[in-house]
């Protein structure tokens, strides 16, 4: 059976070459605006990010201009109504016939209020949609990155050890971490003790 989304969605997409943005009226609606009142921008985008979540937020989006590879995002934001608002980010890349990037399509969906229980499938359901072992590697990548301040080859380093050390595979490492951190957040916890808990206390100490 499958989980059906619920709450406000909002579609989007991102030109990499010309840096520009599409968003729906919905999109717009989410982050607090009217449609057509503000032009769409990276830096706007960023700037309604939650403090706590900005951080990781932004690390994930950012790679995904750069790399294609598909993210599913749980985050808070501050709407310019400074409403905090819970929401679900999914994106990927698509590619022209020559192989270039040329644009990140995705949606965001407002699941502020959800029941914890709904929340969570919310989140499943934007995993499954971009549901590629690289896109949750990536994430995770991303996660540890802001979390830690390493760059990303020391992110996937951290990431192999903690893999090897639990004898697990990478991608599963990867989904146990983008998963606790999701519920860490509902819980209010920070970033921090998910990637404790998932790295394990040696790995993190080490950095």
């Amino acid at each position: 059976m499958t989980t059906v989304i619920t709450g406000p969605y909002g579609p989007f997409v991102y030109n990499v070459e010309a840096k520009t943005w599409w968003w729906s009226d919905d999109l717009y609606r989410i982050l607090g605006f009217e449609p057509g009142d503000i032009v769409p921008t990276t830096e706007l985008l960023v700037a309604h990010k939650h403090p706590d979540d900005a951080a990781v937020a932004t690390a994930i989006i950012l790679n995904a201009f750069t790399s294609g590879e598909p993210f599913a995002l749980w985050h808070r934001i501050i709407d310019a109504r400074r409403r905090v608002r819970t929401v679900v980010s999914v994106g990927d890349g698509f590619r022209d016939a020559s192989g270039t990037l040329v644009e990140v399509r995705g949606y965001m969906v407002d699941v502020t209020g959800s029941k914890r229980g709904q929340t969570a499938r919310d989140i499943d359901e934007a995993v499954r949609r971009s549901a590629e072992s690289r896109g949750t590697i990536e994430q995770a990548k991303g996660i540890v990155m802001a979390t830690l301040g390493v760059d990303a080859d020391e992110a996937f380093g951290l990431l192999k050890r903690a893999s090897q050390n639990a004898n697990i595979k990478l991608r599963d490492l990867a989904q146990t971490l983008v998963s606790t951190l999701a519920e860490m957040r509902g819980a209010g916890m920070d970033s921090l003790k998910a990637v404790e808990q998932v790295l394990g206390p040696d790995v993190v100490s080490d950095v």
